[in-house]
């Protein structure tokens, strides 16, 4: 049985087509969208702070700031889409320089916890036969002490939730099962979201009652999706943003896409 993720599982619930491509068909883009190449160089920026870190090696602003910008450079290429004609690829560096001074400045020096690990990837089991797995990746996890710990993610999206919508996000809940399950001394867990482009911390809780329904639902949503035989396309706001829209039937009617 194939291995589901909170983005596997997210883009079929945006669009059944989008999904048939890249899970059905493994139609692999030759593309990347700039926001996606963005979030993927302050991630590593903020990975080698952390990992240098452990090794007792605290990087300056000025070091921090010359390796996201090495790493922009050694990975670009032309096959970036940028939707906005009015945007560069050099808006998106400056952007993500902007991100990186914010989050240097405030949590300067990066001891608010013990690092258990960064980059932790593994596979969450959601039923009794282990039939059906779900891929876990968490950015940061902390050991905050007296059984408390904290799942960071980072954000470079330019839009900021609403707590409500953090109360109910599936994904770093998902991830608390996990980290319940793998640390026997944990009493609780703290989810934390970095929202970079609003230098904003926010976070959430679940209780073992609301995660349990959260489990069922995910299960629920997995067996549905791995049973369909038809992927309607499902038209929206984001068609323009889509690697697919070129041989999508609908997507490529889109104005702007």
């Amino acid at each position: 049985m194939p291995v589901f993720s909170h983005s596997r599982i997210l883009s079929y619930e945006t669009c059944p087509l989008r999904y048939k491509y890249a899970y059905v068909d493994e139609i692999i883009p030759e593309e990347e969208t700039a926001e996606t190449y963005l979030g993927t160089r302050v991630h590593e920026a903020l990975e080698k702070l952390y990992r240098d870190l452990e090794y007792g090696k605290p990087m300056s602003k000025k070091e921090l700031l010359s390796f996201f910008n090495r790493e922009w450079e050694r990975n670009l290429t032309d096959a970036i889409v940028i939707v906005g004609e009015e945007f560069s690829q050099e808006d998106y560096r400056k952007m993500g320089e902007q991100y990186l001074k914010d989050y240097y400045k405030r949590y300067k020096p990066f001891r608010e916890g013990k690092v258990v690990d960064l980059e932790i990837t593994d596979y969450l089991t959601l039923d009794k036969v282990g039939q059906y797995s779900y891929f876990i990746r968490i950015d940061r996890l902390m050991d905050a002490g007296d059984g408390l710990y904290e799942i960071h993610d980072y954000k470079t999206n330019t839009e900021l939730p609403a707590q409500k919508s953090l109360d109910e996000d599936r994904q770093l809940a998902m991830y608390s099962i996990w980290v319940r399950q793998e640390f026997e001394d944990c009493r609780d867990v703290r989810l934390v979201w970095h929202f970079l482009a609003f230098d904003k911390e926010m976070d959430s809780y679940r209780t073992e009652e609301q995660l349990e329904h959260l489990r069922q639902d995910v299960l629920a949503n997995i067996k549905a999706i791995d049973a369909a035989k038809k992927f309607p396309a499902n038209a929206s706001r984001l068609c323009v943003w889509c690697l697919y829209k070129r041989i999508c039937p609908v997507g490529n009617q889109i104005e702007g896409a």
